[in-house]
């Protein structure tokens, strides 16, 4: 019977051992099998135009955040990416030369995640002329359609000194008082040729 209890015994050790061993490997190859968790994410994008949907290549792109910032620029495509950053709000902006800049807030990048961003950029308008203003009193004005002034006493006294063709009943010599006119000097009677 000592014998029967050493037995037992024994076999009850060999189990125990071998729920042990199983135990053991499976946590071991349970574990080898599993990556580690990340600490990062990852951003992706394609920056575009507006009017044509072309992507942009050698855009300028930041993604900052109170804990990171990183920038990087964009491939022929117009794709961007930023594989690790840290989990955090981040405000992405977006930069190119003949382009408005635009500007994403709010990009949330979590730990182990990627997140997508499409950009759509604008042309910047292109100044092709300018405009000067003149002051309302100005007798000649751009835009001007009529081609009657009305010259009162003190400019009629004034005009007489310059002593143009005609009259002041023709009135060529107020005429001729105007910045910007020219009467032609020689000239006699109606219909005179007068340049502006």
């Amino acid at each position: 019977m000592a014998g029967s209890t050493q037995a037992a015994d024994g076999e009850a050790v060999a189990m125990k051992r071998t729920i042990l061993l199983a135990l053991c490997a499976s946590l071991f190859f349970g574990l080898a099998g599993r990556a580690p968790a990340g600490t990062t994410g990852s951003l992706v994008g394609r920056v575009t135009d507006a009017a044509t949907h072309v992507g942009l290549a050698n855009v300028r792109v930041d993604a900052v955040s109170p804990s990171q910032s990183a920038s990087t620029t964009t491939d022929p495509s117009g794709a961007f990416r930023f594989i690790s950053l840290s989990p955090d709000t981040y405000v992405v902006s977006v930069e190119l030369q003949r382009y408005d800049p635009a500007s994403v807030a709010g990009v949330t990048i979590q730990a182990d995640q990627s997140q997508s961003l499409p950009v759509v950029l604008s042309k910047t308008l292109a100044t092709i002329g300018r405009v000067q203003a003149r002051r309302a009193s100005d007798l000649v004005k751009p835009g001007t359609t009529s081609d009657v002034y009305s010259v009162d006493a003190a400019g009629a006294e004034a005009a007489q000194a310059l002593g143009g063709p005609g009259g002041l009943n023709s009135a060529y010599s107020a005429i001729a008082s105007v910045p910007g006119v020219n009467v032609q000097q020689g000239q006699q009677g109606w219909y005179q040729t007068v340049s502006i």
